[in-house]
């Protein structure tokens, strides 16, 4: 009967201990498991940032923290460096660790020592518009586009403008035109994925040009795209808004505006977020 009652106190001891609060070399315990490396805290109240630096504690909601026993992620590392000192938190040799490289995921999340390098995407350019010499504030498909994952990204658009070869232009004509992009292959409407009021790319031609003369420009700017379908997702191209000063005749256009005939175009991307 004795051996009974102490095996049953015995029992309900250890239940308590299993479900409440373990300490090691703290009988002050901060969380559902909580190790005091140094031994140093105090036996009731919370320990100071300095007493805290050696301590491992897991909270009642899973996270862990290694040197802070509030973690406020999944697991938090705080060590006793500063902006002028600073103190290495992580350690990870997985074979591929080296100087100057930097902890990259892979698409499950998988992380990998790799080579620092910039995340250039680069788009496609089509066959280009023919943009008259008139006033058009509708927009035109050049059938150029740039494919973007998921993210915000800064996109950087750079256009050739040129006359077509038998355009003759004034010196008073002018054309101011834009470019931006749509979500759409067939409509022109703007996508709403740009961001900001920055949300074209414009640019201008100007005459004099005799017959038979060309005359160049660049157009060259940015605007950012923020991807938030969750899938890689296709951006066009559209160019047009155009006004016009002068009197150039029907016969004046610019030359295969956005298309791939011109080695100086190209749209590109890079992350920033």
């Amino acid at each position: 009967m004795t051996f009974l009652k102490h095996f049953g106190a015995s029992f309900i001891f250890t239940g308590i201990s299993v479900f409440g609060q373990v300490g090691i070399n703290t009988a002050n315990p901060m969380g559902t498991f909580h190790v005091d490396g140094g031994k140093n805290n105090p036996s009731s109240g919370s320990p100071s940032l300095t007493q805290s630096t050696d301590d491992f504690i897991v909270t009642q909601s899973g996270n862990v923290g290694l040197g802070s026993i509030s973690p406020s992620v999944k697991l938090e590392i705080s060590t006793t460096g500063t902006p002028t000192t600073p103190v290495p938190g992580i350690m990870i040799t997985d074979g591929l660790q080296g100087k100057n490289k930097v902890l990259t995921s892979d698409e499950n999340g998988v992380g990998i020592w790799k080579r620092q390098s910039l995340e250039l995407v680069v788009g496609i350019m089509g066959n280009g518009y023919n943009l008259p010499f008139f006033f058009d504030y509708n927009y035109h498909h050049t059938g150029s586009s740039i494919e973007l994952p998921p993210g915000k990204w800064l996109v950087t658009v750079n256009l050739l403008s040129v006359n077509n070869p038998n355009s003759v232009l004034d010196e008073d004509d002018y054309i101011w035109f834009r470019s931006t992009f749509s979500d759409s292959q067939t409509f022109t409407d703007k996508s709403q994925d740009i961001e900001g009021n920055a949300d074209k790319i414009s640019g201008m031609l100007q005459g004099p040009v005799p017959t038979g003369s060309l005359k160049y420009n660049i157009a060259n700017g940015q605007l950012i795209i923020n991807n938030k379908s969750g899938i890689n997702k296709k951006y066009w191209l559209i160019v047009g808004n155009a006004e016009v000063i002068g009197n150039p005749t029907a016969s004046n256009y610019l030359d295969r505006l956005g298309g791939s005939n011109w080695g100086e175009n190209i749209i590109s991307a890079v992350p920033i977020q």
